[in-house]
């Protein structure tokens, strides 16, 4: 090296600072104190002691802020992880690296399609190129508390007529004033959601050319009736007033008793509610036509302006092998996102919190079953336009098919940008 610096007239400061760069892998991760990246990391480094990492931890809620202004920039990290909500704004601006590409479709010497449902390799393809891979997954299922639902003798409701009947029954009114306040069915205003509903009753966001809403048709506003059918039937709104989109505080003093949501809220449960273990349990969400959830979860990328993309695939390689993504589980209580990790022994054993149940089978299912955002550039307006037809539909400020009418409007009009 020396020899190649004085050839080229560099001083040995500068060249050696190149030299150092070229073995540095800038990572970011908005994961948290709970993160499965740090020790991933960490047990690399150990098995190619020649490569240092510089990891960054960002909040989650700047985070996306955060890269957007690094891609402006010229900033980026080399390997990032993203939530997969916002891969269709980066993907359209072909801001990410072709996986495809850099991995010759090949992830530790097998195929990456080989490796992942069918619904997870939809979400990490962009035009044909894979543009992210999944390290985490999330589907909705229900979660519900058994042991109200064996006490009132009531069965596990698998169809959305029997969650409305189910969430009636188990609702309490538990200060007399005509109001149930125990155990009801959390209905939360939002995309994430309403798209369960309408991917279960056969509906779409968008049509198939991608240019126009598709979420006014009958199976969307449907949808949309049913949700607020669900409100009315002894459900609890649960919106940002509430201030912990997670539903916990509902959860620990019992007002909420049934919610749909991703297999993450399997270690929010067991760390903020302890005391319930044994309660709660995990089922397949009711559905009209067939089952059906948004699938997200956080994903791997790398970021086509990194500087290190090769080194940077060494590590995501290494970070989804079945033995790290385990940490996935066992660090963050997220569920990994690989066929193979879902099936180590770790994940497939009874779970005491959930009455010896394997809730991991309950999610596999789910997301074999689950449906991507749609890949366009203007997903956060129109995400943004649906959530508020919900809120002004379930509210019975606008009527669920007026409501979906203003923001197909609206999401048309971002289509065309």
């Amino acid at each position: 090296m020396i020899a190649a610096c004085a050839m080229a007239g560099t001083s040995l400061a500068a060249c050696s600072s190149d030299d150092a760069d070229a073995n540095t892998i800038v990572v970011w991760d908005y994961y948290g104190s709970a993160t499965p990246v740090k020790p991933a990391i960490e047990a690399y480094k150990k098995k190619h002691p020649g490569i240092k990492v510089d990891y960054q931890v960002y909040d989650y809620d700047t985070f996306q802020e955060k890269l957007s202004t690094a891609f402006s920039s010229n900033s980026a990290p080399d390997l990032a992880t993203i939530d997969m909500t916002w891969v269709p704004t980066y993907a359209s601006q072909d801001l990410l690296s072709d996986l495809s590409e850099i991995s010759g479709e090949k992830l530790n010497g097998a195929s990456i399609d080989s490796q992942y449902t069918k619904g997870s390799v939809d979400a990490m393809t962009y035009k044909g190129h894979k543009i992210a891979l999944a390290y985490d997954f999330d589907a909705y299922a229900l979660y519900y508390r058994k042991d109200i639902l064996e006490a009132k003798g009531l069965k596990v409701p698998t169809t959305w007529d029997e969650l409305v009947e189910v969430s009636k029954a188990m609702a309490e009114d538990s200060n007399g004033d005509g109001k149930p306040d125990k155990y009801q069915m959390q209905v939360r205003p939002d995309t994430f959601q309403y798209s369960q509903f309408l991917f279960q009753n056969g509906g779409s966001i968008v049509d198939k050319s991608g240019k126009k809403a598709a979420f006014t048709s009958p199976e969307g506003v449907q949808a949309m009736e049913y949700m607020k059918k669900l409100l009315d039937s002894g459900g609890l709104l649960w919106d940002d007033s509430q201030g912990d989109s997670t539903g916990l505080p509902g959860i620990s003093d019992e007002r909420i008793g049934m919610f749909l949501n991703g297999p993450y809220m399997m270690g929010v449960l067991k760390d903020g509610v302890p005391g319930q273990a044994g309660k709660w349990a995990v089922a397949q969400a009711p559905f009209a036509k067939k089952p059906g959830s948004y699938l997200g979860g956080t994903g791997l990328v790398i970021p086509a302006s990194a500087k290190n993309p090769k080194k940077a695939w060494s590590l995501m390689q290494f970070m989804l092998t079945p033995e790290q993504q385990e940490l996935v589980y066992t660090k963050a209580g997220a569920a990994p996102a690989t066929k193979a990790a879902l099936k180590s022994p770790k994940l497939s054993q009874p779970d005491p919190f959930f009455g010896g149940q394997k809730p991991f089978e309950v999610f596999e299912k789910a997301m074999a079953t689950a449906t991507p955002f749609p890949y366009v550039a203007g997903w956060p307006d129109i995400d943004q336009e649906i959530t508020k037809a919900v809120a002004s539909a379930i509210r019975g400020r606008k009527t669920p098919k007026g409501a979906l009418e203003d923001a197909a409007k609206k999401t048309d009009e971002a289509l065309r940008q």
